[in-house]
């Protein structure tokens, strides 16, 4: 089957699995988390801290990128006519206060040098406009993000498979690994870098989102029929230099680790295997003590221009030189203190979800149609531990 630009579509026998998945999520907080007096998330599990943010947003020269845009992608008049860059988020120039949560990727607490992914989900505050539904909150938009381009799982069935087989264990979910080859490999790919800063590491969605709605859209059509939108982006958070004219930061590693698979990184590190490592968190919190820090990120767009890049399969890579990013603002970090045991529990407690925000940006694709599901189950789990009811952030909170 053709497929068109900025279209979704459903996967052969999709929602059979939907209720499976619920049954599986609730399966798995039971597991790790029914006899103890908190429960983590069942991924990105490891919080390095909550850090506060500004994330600016431009007078977008919207002319320019519709010009670019008709460049790289075969749109017609009244295609490229129907796309609105400056709507939601993007609507006008303003300032929003963030609330950014950094983790590591994994299941479970790893010391910082094991290979994993590294998060940044960015939970801006203030954002006018119609929501979701599925929004648990009134005046936020989320944006999740990490240090890689892709996810590692092709499809809703392929999800179901291997998440089957870390609810059953470790050594069913390496089986699966070991079954699915590429897919291994993508993983392996996407969590072998060790950035020597969270803070100057770029960070990108992996998943699409809408930008826009059509006037006929029906939501519950979604994985159902293929469902078409005015135009559908990714997002990166690429790290700059502070000041004009805001050069791009080069991905760093970490000191000393070394470069081969399998390494004993420990020992490469002169590091006690038995005592836990935790690099990030304190490398966040001297860097963001030092009176003069201040950290960027050009928060860019990239707009689907071929078919060809999926929005249902999220292991295939949107190629920059067939559609660049679109500095549409900067996300800064200054100066503070984050070492407090308060606000290391604020930022546990804190619930980002993709389905979180405006209606115009609505997720996209396979994984995210999953994740509608998925993440209110472990968050409800979350905060149905004591001392964990959930307030929606304001920005002005002090610890």
């Amino acid at each position: 089957m053709s497929k068109k630009l900025f279209t979704e579509y459903p996967e052969q026998d999709e929602r059979q699995y939907y209720d499976r998945l619920v049954t599986l999520a609730k399966e798995r907080m039971d597991n790790l988390f029914k006899n103890t007096e908190q429960a983590l998330r069942d991924t990105h599990a490891k919080t390095h801290g909550s850090v506060k943010a500004t994330l600016d947003i431009f007078d977008i020269d919207e002319q320019a990128i519709k010009s670019e845009l008709s460049k790289r992608a075969s749109l017609t008049a009244a295609q490229l006519n129907a796309i609105s860059i400056k709507q939601g988020l993007l609507a006008k120039p303003k300032q929003y206060p963030v609330w950014l949560r950094f983790a590591n990727g994994r299941t479970k607490v790893e010391n910082d040098y094991v290979s994993d992914t590294r998060s940044m989900a960015v939970k801006v505050i203030g954002v006018e406009g119609e929501r979701l539904a599925q929004s648990h909150e009134s005046k936020t938009q989320d944006i999740i993000t990490q240090n890689a381009e892709i996810f590692f799982i092709k499809t809703i069935r392929d999800y179901y498979g291997f998440f089957s087989a870390v609810v059953e264990s470790e050594k069913a979910a390496l089986k699966w690994l070991l079954l699915h080859p590429l897919q291994f490999l993508a993983l392996n790919k996407i969590t072998a870098p060790t950035p020597k800063s969270l803070l100057t590491e770029r960070y990108w969605s992996g998943s699409a989102s809408a930008f826009g709605l059509n006037p006929d859209f029906e939501a519950s059509q979604t994985g159902v029929v293929p469902v078409e939108y005015p135009a559908v982006v990714k997002y990166a958070f690429t790290p700059v230099s502070p000041q004009a004219p805001h050069n791009t930061i080069p991905f760093q590693s970490r000191p000393e680790i070394p470069k081969f698979p399998f390494s004993d990184r420990a020992k490469t590190l002169g590091l006690d295997s038995n005592q836990p490592d935790n690099y990030y968190r304190q490398e966040l919190i001297q860097s963001l003590a030092k009176p003069d820090a201040q950290y960027s990120w050009d928060f860019g767009i990239q707009f689907q221009t071929n078919p060809n890049m999926s929005i249902d399969d999220a292991t295939i890579v949107w190629q920059e030189s067939e559609s660049p990013f679109f500095t549409v603002g900067r996300l800064t970090v200054k100066h503070q203190f984050i070492d407090s045991e308060k606000q290391f529990n604020f930022a546990e407690n804190l619930q980002f979800f993709p389905w979180n925000g405006l209606a115009v940006h609505r997720p996209v694709g396979a994984l995210n149609r999953i994740r509608s599901l998925v993440y209110p189950i472990v968050a409800g789990y979350r905060h149905s531990k004591p001392d964990r009811a959930y307030q929606e952030p304001t920005g002005n909170e002090t610890f």
